[in-house]
C-alpha cells in the first residue's frame, strides 16, 4: 500500500488555498478604501467644525463679513483668511519634533455667508482634497443677531 497524495487530493487544496487567499485580498482592498474614506469624512468634518464654530464664537454678529476674507485662526494657531464666495483650498499643517511643517490636510472649500435682516446663513461647500469635482460635503447653519439696538 503506498502512502501520499493523489495529483487531484493536492489540485483541490491548492484550489481551497487559492479561494481563500482572494477572499482575504478582496477583503482587504475594501477595508483600504473604507479607512481613505473615512479620513477624508474626518478632514472634511474637521474644517467645517473649525469654521462654523469660529463664526458661532464671535462676539459682534457685525464682525461676521458677508464678502472678502473671513478671518479665523485653525487648530495649530495659524492666523488664515478664508475667502467668501469663491472656491479656495486650505491645507492644515502639523510641525515635526524637528520643526519642519508637513501637510495633514487638504481640502477644497466654497464659504458663502448671506445676510437677510438679522439672520446671515453660512453656507460652507466642502471638498477633500485639491478637486472640487464630485459632489461636495454641505454644512449650513444660521446665526441670529439677539441685539434688539
Amino acid at each position: 500500500m503506498k502512502r501520499g497524495f493523489t495529483l487531484i487530493e493536492i489540485m483541490l487544496a491548492l484550489l481551497v488555498l487559492t479561494i481563500g487567499i482572494v477572499s482575504v485580498v478582496g477583503v482587504l482592498s475594501t477595508a483600504l478604501d473604507t479607512s481613505a474614506k473615512a479620513r477624508e469624512d474626518l478632514d472634511v468634518v474637521s474644517f467645517a467644525d473649525m469654521v462654523l464654530n469660529h463664526c458661532h464664537a464671535m462676539e459682534d454678529w457685525n464682525a461676521i463679513p458677508t464678502a472678502g476674507n473671513l478671518a479665523l485662526t485653525d487648530y495649530s494657531e495659524n492666523d488664515l483668511n478664508l475667502s467668501i464666495n469663491t472656491i479656495d483650498r486650505y491645507t492644515s499643517r502639523a510641525f515635526s519634533l524637528n520643526g519642519n511643517a508637513i501637510e495633514q490636510y487638504t481640502v477644497t472649500y466654497n464659504l458663502n455667508i448671506q445676510q437677510v435682516g438679522t439672520i446671515k446663513t453660512i453656507t460652507l461647500k466642502v471638498w477633500p482634497g485639491y478637486r472640487s469635482s464630485g459632489q461636495p460635503r454641505i454644512f449650513q447653519t444660521e446665526i441670529y443677531n439677539w441685539n434688539k439696538s
